[in-house]
């Protein structure tokens, strides 16, 4: 039986410099260089990547056969409930049902002024300053319009706290840059307990106080049952209240950083979308007819992918273009590979607006989201919530990068992101 060729590596840190970096590149060098599937160490961490089309294929068709997610999420749900992302069959498709109606666009329509009005007060923030750090900003701005949209009330009070344990949390069960002991640090449990009385408090409000509203992710945790009937336990449905912050303000926020860079990078873009965003208000309905706006969020999910790839476990063992994958393997399958390969994308390092991604996403080659049963649930609206938010913020604001011409250094702690060098200067 034939094991996946080995990445050669540095000493102890094996391929963790290039992977804690552009992993996506990464990914794409090595396909080029050994194929569809690789083997990788990074410190103590050792997966079999899976890439190109057949692998997203392999994951869409028999995903649900050969692999878990409990070793690479079971963190998650240990910590803050998140049953989810280590459920399989059954269980995890009546799940992902329950939560998808309180992570939907149609939510997101119905709180969508309230949701423009928090968009607009953090830009006002934003004015006047000369090094606007562009991922702390962005990822506060997604906290605070997910919170809103998905529960009616902010949580930016608390958004330090979340952050910082929910990036731990991730450092140390998926990436693996901290040991477990990280977990049980006296700051981290005073982190965690806050966040539990956060949820739980707010899932007691709204039992108590309904608000006659549009049911939203609260009210979908608090009725929630299983699939045979029988109610979810607290802990549950405070992972579930906690759901759309956690899944989405790093996916979120990273998109609106890697969007604004491709702006500055691009003038013409820059100004197809301004002129477009026009002066009339930007409404729920406006959404659709915004073309270059959305060409603009889909190239930029095509070239910097939140989720590059998909963190699994081999429940058995497997073939796979000629080589064997063992049991107990951890798999990556690096969905997003087929991005950069011209066979699907023609002149893949040219940033077009205008792509038609009809067919790559029929095809299961664009998949910014992953592919299968672990599609990002909040993926439709991720889109439409990012359409508006640059079409308000070419309206409000006029940004310039603070250090000109300086190299995109991209960081992939706790997924890929431009970084903390990545600051601009705002002024209305």
């Amino acid at each position: 039986m034939t094991r996946p060729p080995q990445v050669p590596g540095l000493p102890l840190l094996g391929n963790a410099l290039p992977m804690m970096g552009d992993v996506q590149r990464f990914f794409v060098d090595t396909y080029r260089r050994l194929g569809p599937v690789y083997r990788v160490k990074a410190l103590n961490q050792a997966f079999v990547i899976m890439a190109g089309e057949r692998a997203n294929r392999f994951l869409l068709e028999h995903g649900e056969d050969v692999f878990s997610s409990e070793t690479s999420f079971g963190g998650l749900n240990h910590e803050f409930g998140m049953r989810v992302h280590v459920l399989r069959g059954r269980p995890h498709r009546h799940l992902r049902k329950v939560l998808a109606t309180g992570l939907s666009r149609d939510l997101l329509a119905a709180r969508w002024d309230d949701v423009v009005r928090e968009t607009e007060q953090a830009f006002d923030g934003w004015q006047g300053q000369r090094s606007l750090p562009v991922v702390d900003a962005c990822q506060r701005l997604a906290a605070a319009q997910l919170s809103v949209a998905f529960t009616g009330a902010s949580s930016a009070a608390r958004f330090t706290t979340l952050r910082s344990a929910f990036e731990l949390v991730l450092d140390v069960t998926i990436a693996g840059k901290w040991p477990a002991a990280a977990l049980r640090l006296p700051a981290y449990r005073r982190a965690r307990a806050e966040i539990h009385a956060f949820a739980r408090d707010a899932l007691a409000e709204r039992a108590a106080h309904p608000t006659g509203g549009p049911r939203d992710l609260l009210d979908q945790a608090l009725d929630a049952v299983d699939e045979n009937g029988e109610q979810y336990s607290l802990d549950v449905r405070a992972g579930m209240a906690l759901q759309g912050y956690f899944a989405g303000v790093n996916t979120v926020a990273y998109l609106y950083s890697f969007m604004l860079r491709a702006l500055l990078d691009n003038p013409g873009v820059l100004e197809r979308v301004t002129s477009e965003a026009g002066a009339e208000p930007i409404t729920w309905e406006r959404l659709r007819g915004l073309p270059a706006l959305r060409g603009l969020i889909l190239e930029t999910l095509r070239v910097y992918p939140p989720a590059p790839g998909s963190a699994r476990t081999a429940t058995k063992a497997f073939d796979f273009e000629g080589f064997h994958i063992a049991e107990g393997d951890r798999v990556l399958v690096a969905t997003c590979v087929p991005h950069h390969l011209a066979e699907f994308f023609p002149d893949p390092d040219r940033f077009d607006i205008d792509r038609d991604f009809t067919a790559a996403r029929r095809a299961s080659v664009y998949a910014p989201f992953s592919v299968g049963g672990h599609t990002c649930l909040g993926a439709g609206m991720t889109e439409a919530l990012a359409v508006a938010t640059v079409a308000l913020l070419v309206r409000c604001l006029t940004i310039t990068p603070t250090h000109p011409g300086r190299p995109l250094r991209i960081t992939a702690t706790p997924g890929p992101n431009p970084g903390r060098r990545f600051t601009v200067s705002v002024r209305r």
